[in-house]
């Protein structure tokens, strides 16, 4: 729903707004080859910590959907709209026998106001704004060596302030480099997290232009409900490279 929203909106205000020349829209469908690496702990299996490696049980992908959106006026001022949806697990022997079961529905949600900044060389701009983690982690262990399977799922959810720099320079006739670094978290939601990414930008005309490149984005999160069912933690690091096509209205 979020994504053909998302579409439908960039579609009416470039019929309603470009006409005007103050305003250039971007909408970018594209596809992050996603690996997940770090920890969680998701309440207690029959008493027993879920503290897994993800790097381990999460390498198979269920379902996923990206779609950036990016407005920007004359002015210097815009706005960033960045929405992941990511649907992977997997399964895992334990040491003290049995099948443990993971499965991690990850979204995440950008909202960035954008400033430009003067700069020496190409466009730098100023970033500030919120990210939303919407996860929902579910674990469920089938012993070998004790009766009964028993399962467990979190849903959490928590908002991020947002604070970072993009920076664009011209690399060679139809060829461009975009960096952007962003930190965030500071207690709000989670303790801290950060996300950077590099990426060279190819025009194939004034419409159309493909981006390759690679992007990684760091949380340390801890629900602080002791060490009951009810404790969530979410220290992880999400990357891979990313292939996406840029349309310009």
């Amino acid at each position: 729903m979020f994504l053909a929203s998302l579409t439908l909106f960039a579609i009416q205000v470039s019929a309603d707004e470009h006409k005007k020349g103050d305003w250039r829209y971007v909408i970018e469908p594209y596809v992050l080859a996603t690996s997940i690496s770090g920890n969680t702990s998701a309440g207690r299996v029959a008493g027993v910590p879920v503290d897994v490696d993800f790097s381990d049980i999460l390498e198979n992908l269920e379902m996923a959907g990206m779609l950036h959106f990016e407005a920007a006026h004359r002015s210097g001022w815009g706005l960033i709209l960045d929405y992941g949806f990511m649907d992977l697990g997997a399964d895992k022997s334990v040491a003290l026998g049995g099948v443990l079961d993971a499965s991690v529905k990850q979204g995440i949600l950008e909202a960035i106001a954008t400033r430009q900044i003067d700069a020496a060389s190409g466009s730098l701009e100023a970033l500030v704004g919120i990210r939303r983690w919407d996860n929902t982690v579910k674990v469920s262990l089938d012993p070998m060596i004790w009766g009964g399977s028993v399962a467990k799922r979190i849903d959490e959810d928590w908002v991020d302030p947002v604070v970072g720099l993009r920076w664009t320079t011209e690399l060679a006739q139809d060829w461009s480099l975009s960096m952007r670094g962003d930190i965030g978290g500071f207690g709000v939601g989670a303790d801290f997290s950060w996300s950077a990414s590099a990426t060279a930008i190819y025009g194939i005309n004034d419409r159309f232009e493909l981006e390759f490149g690679y992007k990684a984005l760091d949380v340390d999160y801890d629900n602080e409900k002791g060490s009951g069912e009810g404790r969530f933690v979410y220290d992880t690091t999400t990357h891979g490279p990313l292939v996406g096509l840029i349309i310009n209205f």
